[in-house]
């Protein structure tokens, strides 16, 4: 009976744990998912190229500022965890893909890439419903799809 007693507190701060360590939306932590019904296309010239914390406990995301063409305006566009991505990728390369666009509330844009196109080569990071090629972690690692190329 005694244990009963110390059950209920023990659960209670389990249950509010994960909701009370949740980091806000940020760098490390983007509160952005892949929403097929926001799906863009996009095309421009690589103008930097980064490593950044996206997600909490995971490899930092190859993360590339693109030039948009036409437009002249930058766009974030995240593509994968650095060891996923085996591609020798420069600033000034012109890239296309599709993705999914989320905004953040001070007008940023940021595209998670589903395929991304360079060099004549197409690389699905993404199937068509938005679920990453590298889930499994590194150890499952299966690479981006290629199509096209020499």
């Amino acid at each position: 009976m005694r244990w009963k007693a110390w059950l209920i507190p023990v659960l209670a701060a389990l249950a509010a744990g994960p909701a009370a360590g949740q980091a806000p939306p940020g760098p490390a932590s983007p509160g952005h998912y892949y929403d097929v019904d926001k799906e863009v296309r996009f095309e421009g010239t690589v103008r930097e190229i980064v490593l950044e914390p996206r997600y909490k406990g995971a490899a930092p995301f190859l993360v590339l500022r693109v030039e948009e063409s036409g437009r002249k305006a930058m766009v974030t566009v995240e593509i994968s965890p650095s060891w996923f991505f085996g591609e020798d990728i420069h600033g000034g390369e012109k890239v296309k893909g599709v993705g999914s666009l989320a905004e953040g509330p001070d007008g940023t844009r940021t595209i998670i890439a589903r395929e991304l196109q360079f060099r004549g080569e197409t690389l699905t990071l993404r199937d068509k419903r938005g679920f990453p090629s590298w889930q499994g972690g590194p150890k499952g690692r299966r690479g981006p799809k290629r199509f096209g190329g020499l």
